[in-house]
């Protein structure tokens, strides 16, 4: 049971929804007044009075429940046909109501149903529901007689209502109303409307001073009005994460688990339609943890875990999204057997397989069909379900991702828009198009610096083979061209020029590189200016475009052009780009150092070596013919001097082999100075997923070290490479 204080904001929900069922209640006596064998009104009536009982119960109301206990069982007497509709059960029935309306008004304004003893109308009405004679009441209880404590309870309440209201005087029900969610759903959409022409309006050039105060005047006006009317469909998650209780205890009871719920994050609003939305999804989840996630009471003692497992869900607003986690403490998923599943199904070559991350086999559970399960029980294990979840989250422009720890349990995250509607975003210009790009993913834009653009203070494309990275603030992170990615423009086009606007995107970092924004470049600190971005009303898209994956949605500017809005988890998984920092805990963590961070490449005799991020200064192409011998070694022009290189596989006591062409050089800063090791093939920057393994150091190498899944040799700069 809840006190009436103990959360207040759903003892107002209560009060607004009986005052509408005792005004309903009136309606339906009249009527039925006049028509005593309706039966179908009398049923509503029973379903009304039972709904306030039940929920005086929930919050520990006891008069208010024995009263409309009593009630209702006059009025199932009535139903069953054991009892006539006549003036004495009218009468009961009506002072019931006002009773029932006196508690509630006293329980509005004091916080408790009061004083008063109402168990003389509550055993008029046990009496009237058994036959037995008793005086006919009168249709409403005469507020004049103080003598019944009921008429005392009613005269007070009829007291407040007679004096003309003031705001602070106004009850729960007169300070809120019920209103359909389709009409809401229009009032937003004429809200979207008036948005596109308060942008057709500002995109008039013109230097009339009435014009531009008339404009910056609807401008306030549409943007304070569009925040109203998107919070208008805005409710709190609890709606949603209030029935996870009943179903986890069931649910363990069922597989004779013992698990501990932990709710979180319940006041987070969002958008209704979206609420409805994430329902089934997130019930999957609940389910799928408590099935296949947390072990038996047995085995997890035989594991030195506590008997009870814990299970928390937990929700928090993030850069204009909602994220949702599920978290269990259980024995983790079993990658191995996802990838021997994957590779069985056909889903992967098992020699790809061996080489894919834990974080990319992990993907597969949200393929079609797909489950590991050792046998199908009532509640999982027919490979529905996963791949349902991870359709109906991206379906609403969400995204759902998994991480899991071997014997320590497995995180579900999901992250929804916090609207549909309205959303800002950043105009882009590639090629001879012009795009949208999601505000909440924007971290900031950098001007690109080129090879003839060298007296511009921005960086520029550094080459990684067939994938180019930028580097900014010492981070290496890779990039897309817009325009080569969408077939705007050949792959021969100059890269001397534009922008990269750096977004975030899950766990990813990357960078997309375009020829500028819609109202002028914005300086590099950030996204910073106002008049780059604009609010964009989004529109759904026809099957065809939808289809290609990477639009999640169109909007119209204010010059009346129609402009797509790019889908960046679309682009991130179509463009295959590396994964960057991976966020561990329940809050967004700032990015990974990158001393936790290697550059991964081959060298030209084939072997996995890794360099430490933050010891590389830059990633250059030279010719071979630039190399020039020196004592023994070799070096190269860097500027107004020299730069000694060392190829890796002489590094690591092999034969070095000179190509013909161009040499790939990783520029090092080690103890004695710089130095560029020449390396056959640069794969990725992967973070380490293991301890170094100091162990099997060799000549030139440090140890091993788990990145992308493979043992990797870790090059020795610690005290300076052996130049």
């Amino acid at each position: 049971m809840v006190g009436a204080n103990d959360n207040e904001e759903f003892v107002q929900e209560f009060l607004v929804e009986s005052t509408e069922n005792l005004d309903q209640l009136d309606r339906d006596l009249i009527a039925l007044e006049q028509a005593p064998g309706d039966e179908e009104r009398l049923a509503s009536i029973f379903r009304t009075v039972h709904t306030i009982k039940g929920n005086s119960g929930f919050f520990g109301f006891s008069k208010l429940g024995a009263l409309t206990h009593s009630g209702e069982h006059l009025l199932g007497r009535l139903r069953d046909g054991k009892l006539t509709f006549d003036d004495r059960v009218t009468g009961s029935l009506y002072s019931m109501v006002d009773a029932v309306r006196a508690i509630l008004r006293t329980i509005e304004t004091t916080g408790s149903e009061g004083d008063h003893d109402f168990r003389d109308l509550a055993q008029r009405l046990t009496a009237v529901a058994a036959g037995e004679a008793v005086e006919a009441a009168p249709l409403r209880p005469a507020p004049a007689d103080a003598s019944p404590p009921a008429a005392v309870a009613v005269a007070a309440a009829a007291a407040a209502t007679s004096e003309k209201p003031t705001s602070a005087d106004r009850t729960a029900s007169e300070s809120s109303i019920r209103v359909d969610v389709g009409l809401v759903g229009s009032i937003l959409d004429l809200v979207g409307e008036l948005v596109l022409a308060r942008n057709e309006l500002r995109s008039i050039d013109t230097a009339d001073p009435a014009v531009l105060a008339a404009a910056h005047r609807i401008n306030a006006v549409t943007n304070a009005l569009q925040e109203t009317a998107v919070k208008t469909r805005l409710q709190p998650i609890e709606h949603v994460f209030n029935k996870f209780p009943r179903t986890v205890r069931d649910l363990a009871v069922s597989c004779g688990k013992d698990v501990q719920l932990s709710i979180d994050g319940g006041d987070t609003e969002l958008d209704r339609t979206l609420i409805e939305s994430i329902r089934d999804p997130l019930t999957h989840l609940v389910r799928n943890a408590v099935d296949h996630g947390i072990e038996p009471p047995d085995v997890r003692a035989a594991r030195g875990k506590p008997r009870v497992g814990r299970l928390s869900l937990r929700a928090f607003n993030e850069s204009g999204q909602v994220t949702i986690e599920v978290e269990d403490d259980g024995g983790g998923i079993a990658v191995a057997a996802v990838r021997d599943k994957a590779v069985a199904k056909g889903l992967v070559a098992a020699e790809r397989a061996a080489s894919l991350p834990d974080e990319k086999i992990l993907q597969f559970i949200f393929e079609p069909g797909f489950s590991t399960a050792a046998a199908v029980t009532s509640v999982s294990g027919r490979g529905v379900g996963m791949d349902v979840v991870k359709t109906n989250i991206e379906a609403i422009g969400g995204t759902v991702d998994i991480h899991s720890r071997p014997g320590l349990g497995t995180t579900v995250r999901v992250r929804v828009p916090l609207t549909l509607a309205i959303m800002p975003a950043l105009i882009v210009r590639s090629a001879s198009e012009r795009l949208a790009i999601p505000q909440a993913a924007v971290r900031e834009l950098v001007p690109l610096r080129g090879d003839r653009a060298a007296d511009r203070g921005g960086p520029r494309i550094e080459g990684l083979d067939d994938a180019p990275v930028v580097r900014v603030r010492g981070r290496l992170l890779p990039v897309v061209f817009l325009d080569e990615f969408l077939g705007l423009r050949e792959r021969t086009a100059c890269r001397d020029d534009g922008t990269v606007v750096l977004v975030r995107v899950d766990d990813h970092e990357f960078g997309i590189v375009i020829d500028g924004v819609q109202h002028g470049q914005p300086a590099a600190a950030g996204v910073g200016e106002a008049a780059s971005l604009s609010t964009v009303v989004v529109k759904p898209i026809g099957s065809l475009l939808s289809q290609v994956g990477l639009y999640a949605g169109a909007t119209v500017l204010g010059d009346g052009g129609v402009v797509l809005i790019l889908d960046l988890r679309g682009i991130l998984r179509a463009a295959d780009v590396p994964a960057g920092r991976e966020v561990d805990g329940a809050s967004v963590a700032p990015l990974a150092s990158d001393a936790a961070r290697y550059l991964v490449c081959r060298t030209r005799q084939g072997r996995r070596i890794a360099l430490p991020l933050e010891r590389i200064t830059r990633l250059e192409h030279v010719a071979a013919a630039d190399l020039q011998p020196l004592g023994g070694r070799q070096v190269v022009r860097r500027g107004d001097g020299f730069t000694s290189v060392v190829d890796a596989d002489r590094l690591l006591g092999a034969e070095a082999t000179t190509p013909a062409d161009a040499v790939k050089l990783v520029v090092v800063g080690g103890a004695e100075g710089t130095v560029a090791v020449s390396v056959g093939q640069i794969l990725d920057v992967l973070p380490a997923e293991s301890p170094l393994q100091a162990d099997s150091a060799t000549t030139g190498v440090s140890g091993l070290l788990a990145l992308g899944g493979l043992a990797t040799e870790v090059l020795d700069v610690s005290r300076g490479l052996p130049w």
